[in-house]
């Protein structure tokens, strides 16, 4: 090292030396230290505030101006930059650090005014608790004393299953964050929501757990007890105001409950068309808010004796039943958007004015003989129609359904099944529907003539009375036709509403459809067509398709005399195509029903033209009736008065 390079290091450590004694901050003293002692005032910690905890700011060093001896030697670089450190205090983030720290004091000064007795509930660190038998999985929390989620251990939901895997992940039906569970309180005239209060656990088994308020009084507190039984989807849920009388109104005692639904289909905008909010007062039927998609807020104001509110999932609900009955209150169904959550249900539930009531809560699957074992009428929760629709399914296609399910058949082949039962019970109307056709088509030549003598339509009352006339000499009514056609509709009808609302074809496999409660897709586009959707079902081509050919096989058999009648059939060929955008997002399983009766349908209607109608049998036997004596009927008497009087009205012009 030469005697430059031992000035020039001499000089700069100089330089270092008087820089760090020019810039040393001046000691703190204890007294003018700054620090800010408070208490937050919630879980009595300390707020300690000092230069030693503030924000440290590092200038940006140019390292230009540095010198190039510097720049080259690593430790001499390191001991530059950190001489330009500078730690000044922070007077205003002192400030608002206290700020925050008195207003949490002043707020819990304020809740604990407020909460009077149950002020010592405002206290706590959460923890969890879980009940769990062979079929839900129930947690919940001291935070409230609630229930924070459910899970069902013997279903999946469509995005675990279709993800394969060995192992079954329970269905979840809510979550902490978007569910309430909560009694709303009035305690020195100020509302109380027991969802703010900790509780404390006092008993904790396999099969029950006990939660307790704290309070000032040992003496005086609310008491859940949730019990769970081996085998059931429910959960006793007690509630106990011991020694409060003079402490609570117990007349303005409502229980707040509500949740977002999970999203647990394939498709959640079919979802959405059935869930709702149900309800039943006792000695009635079940009611509900409108399952209809398109409103998205639904609210309404009840008074009563109510037994059971049910937050309705497609396949799944979560009831809460009352052994007493709630006496009035207000339900909300809020549709969401989205792929996770389905609606968001809301229920607020006066109870009634007394220190212990029982309440049940079922979370479980919208079975049939599960529903109907509590009583209540709680399988109304499944949609089967309304009226006489609801009633066939109930008496005929349910029975029929569960009998054939029993016999552990594929779910395809036990719908097919279903509709071949169907259309042989409709049979006898389907052939006296073909006959009444039969007949109206060996009459057609003389209707022609009827309506060719009247084409200047200048006397439509008289080319009614013949053709009334031709009805009655032939003993034909136009009209029989009809009434087989009303009588199959329901039947017909009914199923639309019984599979799409069967859990029963949930997850179950056929052909190309990977699950029958759902669409069946074998063309996933990656974009959405408006009115059609994002993919294509083939059970819904192929239904259009046979829907399309039994139409123009059925259309023979109509009497296309009538005025009007060529238009029926135009719309006739223009419903399939309708079908085709309606249903491609529908049950594969009702499709696939429509599908095979179409295919029956067809085959029956060949039957009988083959084999059970000869319409030259017919023929011959209306010739024969023309030649009885008829005797004229009300009817006709007066529609031959009016034809009278209708051209007397004339001459006299």
């Amino acid at each position: 090292m030469d005697k430059n390079t031992i000035i020039g290091l001499l000089l700069i450590a100089g330089i270092l030396f008087t820089f760090t004694l020019v810039t040393e901050p001046e000691p703190v003293d204890e007294e003018t230290k700054a620090e800010i002692v408070v208490e937050d005032g919630l879980d009595n910690n300390v707020v300690v505030v000092d230069s030693a905890e503030l924000e440290v700011n590092l200038p940006i060093v140019n390292l230009d101006s540095v010198p190039e001896v510097i720049k080259e030697n690593p430790e001499m670089l390191k001991a530059y930059t950190d001489s330009l450190e500078t730690v000044p205090k922070k007077a205003a983030a002192a400030k608002a650090k206290a700020d925050a720290a008195a207003k949490t004091k002043a707020a819990a000064a304020a809740q604990q005014d407020n909460f009077g007795i149950f002020a010592p509930g405002i206290f706590g660190d959460t923890s969890y608790s879980v009940l769990e038998n062979d079929k839900i999985i129930v947690r919940f929390s001291n935070k409230g004393g609630r229930i924070v989620d459910v899970k069902l251990k013997e279903y999946q939901t469509w995005k675990d299953y279709n993800a394969g895997g060995t192992d079954s992940i329970p269905l979840q039906l809510f979550e902490e964050e978007t569910s309430t569970q909560s009694l709303r309180l009035v305690h020195n005239n100020a509302a109380i929501e027991t969802s703010d209060l900790y509780f404390e656990k006092q008993t904790s088994t396999s099969n029950k757990l006990v939660f307790r308020t704290k309070t000032s009084d040992p003496n005086k507190y609310v008491e859940y007890t949730y019990t769970i039984a081996d085998n059931k989807y429910d959960v006793g849920y007690s509630v106990a105001f011991v020694g409060l009388d003079a402490d609570v109104a117990m007349g303005d005692v409502s229980l707040s409950w509500q949740m977002n639904g999970f999203c647990t289909e394939k498709l959640a905008s079919d979802e959405r068309m059935i869930t709702t909010v149900m309800y039943r007062y006792f000695g009635e039927g079940r009611d509900y808010l409108s399952e209809s998609v398109d409103d998205e807020l639904l609210a309404e104001d009840w008074e009563g004796n109510m037994n059971w509110v049910a937050f309705k999932h497609k396949f799944f609900s979560s009831v809460l039943i009352s052994e007493d009955g709630f006496k009035s209150g207000h339900l909300i169904k809020k549709v969401l958007e989205g792929d996770v959550y389905t609606d968001n249900y809301a229920a607020t539930l006066n109870l009634p004015a007394q220190s212990v009531s029982n309440y049940t809560f079922y979370f479980g699957p919208n079975e049939n003989d599960v529903l109907a074992s509590y009583g209540n009428e709680m399988e109304g929760i499944i949609n089967l129609g309304w009226g006489i629709f609801r009633w066939v399914n109930k008496i005929m296609i349910q029975p029929m359904f569960n009998m054939l399910r029993g016999t552990g058949l594929g779910m395809g082949l036990i719908i097919l099944l279903v509709t071949l039962f169907v259309k042989i019970i409709i049979t006898p109307l389907t052939y006296k529907n073909y006959k009444s056709s039969a007949k109206m088509r060996v009459l057609k030549p003389e209707i022609d003539k009827i309506n060719e003598k009247y084409v200047d339509k200048k006397d439509p009352m008289k080319k009614q009375q013949e053709t009334m006339a031709l009805y009655k000499a032939t003993g034909v009514n136009p009209m029989a036709g009809c009434l087989p056609m009303i009588i199959q509709m329901p039947i017909l009808l009914a199923v639309f509403r019984f599979f799409p609302s069967s859990i029963y074809l949930r997850h179950e496999s056929f052909l190309w459809a990977d699950d029958l409660s759902s669409f069946d897709s074998v063309w996933d586009f990656g974009f959405d067509i408006p009115l059609y959707g994002d993919h294509m079902s083939l059970f819904a081509i192929l239904m259009a398709i046979s829907t399309l050919f039994y139409t123009i096989m059925n259309s023979s058999q109509m009497n296309t005399s009538q005025p009007g009648m060529p238009n029926m059939k135009i719309i006739m060929y223009f419903f399939p195509i309708m079908m085709l955008f309606f249903f491609n997002s529908y049950s594969a399983g009702l499709t696939y029903y429509y599908l095979c009766g179409n295919l029956m349908n067809m085959g029956i209607m060949w039957a009988i033209k083959k084999y059970m109608i000869d319409e030259d049998k017919i023929l011959l036997q209306l010739a024969e009736n023309k030649k009885k004596p008829k005797k004229q009927s009300a009817f006709q008497k007066r529609l031959e008065d009016m034809s009278k009087k209708q051209q007397q009205g004339k001459k006299k012009k």
